[in-house]
């Protein structure tokens, strides 16, 4: 297993914005979201803004670039990673709460909840929020839970979901970093098939599906979105950089970069790509 006693698990979704404070402030306002980390940095140009926002186990990490990055940003759609997923007790509470706090629904789920018998055994309802930076936040009701496991509506991680052209690909990916199967079901449609898996490690789920005809060929042109990448916490952020290089993983700097002004001491941090072109962060904090 690649990252075996360096792996620390998931850490944040990181989020490029155009407008971090009008952002913030839906997180904030219409999810709950709190605050734990800002700062800006001055750049050519102008400064690039953080915030790291937290809801129970789940962070999110929004960024405003300055400049020709910032003009990027402001072009990108639905990427690599379509989505993220909050756990909740109640999907049309939650729904009609965070509505009734100024939340627009996405085009995916234009009438509400949607019921899937398919998955976890039985079933789960699911709507998505579309933020006013354009990323898809879905609420997710797994049925099976007990609905009195805790006093908030909203609960923490649920999943990250990856849209795919090649399920089993993808999944052997993950599973080199420990990430277990726990769930796989093709749902017929016609005579073609649906395909859904979820890997899961520490807790945290990886979702992944494979559409077919014209669903999957826009997967197929799809680049880096709303949603950019996801951090993998590490301990030693050079050890893991050599390792993942000698495993010939399409790492996209030359050696680790150090951020200052992050988390008191700084980070440091680098990019691989996964087999749909996702962004994937490792990430070791400088103490």
């Amino acid at each position: 297993m690649l990252l075996e006693g360096n792996f620390q698990g998931v850490k944040h979704v990181g989020i490029p914005v155009v407008d971090i404070d009008k952002t913030q402030k839906w997180y904030r306002d219409i999810l709950g979201f709190k605050l734990v980390h800002h700062y800006a940095v001055p750049v050519e140009g102008g400064e690039v803004k953080r915030a790291f926002l937290e809801l129970v186990n789940l962070q999110v990490e929004l960024y405003q670039l300055a400049g020709e990055a910032l003009e990027e940003i402001k072009t990108r759609g639905n990427g690599h990673i379509d989505h993220f997923a909050i756990d909740v007790l109640d999907v049309k509470k939650a729904m009609n709460d965070a509505l009734a706090a100024g939340a627009v629904l996405d085009k995916d789920t234009p009438d509400g909840p949607v019921p899937n018998p398919s998955w976890p055994p039985d079933g789960c309802k699911y709507v998505f929020l579309k933020s006013p930076n354009g990323e898809k936040v879905e609420f997710n009701q797994h049925l099976e839970l007990d609905p009195n496991r805790r006093k908030e509506n909203l609960g923490g991680w649920a999943h990250l979901g990856i849209p795919t052209t090649d399920y089993q690909q993808i999944k052997a990916f993950y599973e080199q970093f420990g990430f277990k199967e726990v769930m796989y079901v093709n749902i017929p449609v016609g005579d073609e098939k649906i395909h859904i898996t979820m890997v899961e490690k520490n807790g945290f789920i990886l979702e992944f599906y494979q559409l077919f005809g014209d669903d999957l060929k826009e997967v197929r042109t799809r680049k880096d979105g709303y949603i950019d990448h996801i951090t993998f916490g590490v301990l030693d952020i050079d050890q893991a950089y050599q390792e993942l290089k000698a495993a010939g993983l399409k790492i996209l700097v030359d050696r680790p970069v150090f951020l200052r002004g992050v988390w008191d001491k700084g980070v440091k941090y680098f990019f691989i790509r996964g087999p749909e072109g996702e962004k994937v962060k490792f990430n070791q904090k400088v103490h």
